[in-house]
């Protein structure tokens, strides 16, 4: 008998939405007798991943693509080569419902605009979002994100060179909270159930790229969440085995 192919590896960043979507993909869909059906592999943030282009960050010794960019899904045979590479969230979506029936497939995005518009890159959600994580981020380093200076520097770094202000974040936290709040309870009405954003309560690919913006909130602590968005937020992530930052959370 063949020997068996390995499992998939996912290399990731923890607090990357980006990553968590294919977190959420494989975890939902490629369900196995294993407590995982991928091997999860999380970078520092200021570890160059073998592209050497990049200054001001630290070798990890690891080259994935040739570029620093996660999520990446490698494939690894039974002689331990690479098969292939996916570097891009939504490639490796669509690799996951590639090994899928179509019956099993996730439901198709709705391209609902009241869902685009919340959490459009330059809407309220996200900007608020940003406020109240990135000086949060500095403090997990527990994350292996952040675990080594390097890598909060380079966060640092890397957002104040796109006019992020940290100091102006955290002198606005408290009122950024209160905002928050009012953010949350919108996107709770954005629910199309108890469970997802479609009506009929099944996880579909509007909750995969929708879940890990709302997972990086969870990271604030004493933030109030309306309970039904709450639950949702919980549910999706657990049955995908993904953890959330509700036991983590940073004030």
């Amino acid at each position: 008998m063949a020997p068996a192919v390995e499992q998939p590896r996912l290399h990731i960043y923890d607090h990357c939405p980006y990553c968590i979507r294919t977190e959420l993909a494989l975890g939902l869909k490629l369900n196995t007798n294993k407590a995982s059906p991928y091997d999860r592999i999380v970078y520092g943030y200021g570890d160059k991943l073998g592209d050497e282009s990049k200054t001001g960050c630290y070798d990890g010794g690891v080259v994935l693509t040739g570029k620093k960019e996660l999520p990446v899904l490698e494939k690894i045979g039974s002689d331990g080569s690479r098969q292939w590479l996916k570097a891009e969230s939504l490639d490796i979506i669509e690799w996951v419902q590639e090994q899928l029936d179509e019956s099993d497939c996730f439901q198709a995005k709705s391209d609902r605009e009241d869902l685009k518009t919340f959490f459009a890159t330059d809407g309220r959600f996200k900007v608020v979002q940003r406020i109240l994580s990135r000086p949060r981020w500095l403090k997990m380093t527990h994350v292996k994100d952040f675990l080594r200076k390097e890598d909060r520097d380079y966060a640092v770094a890397k957002y104040e060179k796109g006019g992020f202000d940290y100091a102006a974040a955290e002198a606005s936290d408290v009122e950024s909270k209160v905002e928050m709040k009012a953010l949350l309870e919108e996107a709770c009405i954005l629910l199309g159930s108890n469970t997802s954003f479609y009506k009929d309560g099944v996880l579909g690919f509007d909750d995969l790229l929708y879940l890990p913006e709302l997972r990086t909130v969870t990271l604030v602590e004493g933030l109030e969440w309306p309970k039904r968005l709450r639950n949702y937020v919980v549910s999706a992530h657990s049955k995908a085995n993904v953890a959330t930052y509700f036991d983590n959370q940073i004030a």
